[in-house]
């Protein structure tokens, strides 16, 4: 696994991309955001989302730890489910979702 960022001036995502046989259309896994508290409540995390959706090609499957309930709300608007686990993270005390890429899910941000 090799953790990438999305810099921007208000925060950053690191993320993994992950193409592999179990992942063929490819994997995009959250490690975690970052807003910069005088961006906080202004929408920077989903411009920073739509930066990084827009990076992958759709029907890329994408898994999301969330400890932040707040952003749970968001995710389920954009399509995700919860599921049991997610890819190198295990068991942990977070909402687990996922989601496949579309540009409707883009659009929706």
């Amino acid at each position: 696994m090799e953790i990438k960022i999305l810099e921007t001036d208000f925060g950053a995502i690191n993320y993994d991309y992950i193409i592999s046989e179990k992942y063929p259309r490819g994997l995009l896994l959250f490690m975690g955001s970052y807003v910069k508290k005088e961006f906080r409540g202004q929408g920077k995390f989903k411009e920073m989302l739509k930066i990084l959706f827009s990076k992958f090609p759709e029907n890329t499957l994408i898994q999301v730890p969330l400890s932040n309930k707040k952003l749970v709300s968001l995710f389920d608007r954009l399509g995700f489910k919860k599921v049991k686990s997610i890819e190198y993270w295990g068991e942990i005390n977070v909402i687990e979702m996922e989601g496949i890429l579309s540009s409707e899910m883009i659009k929706k941000i």
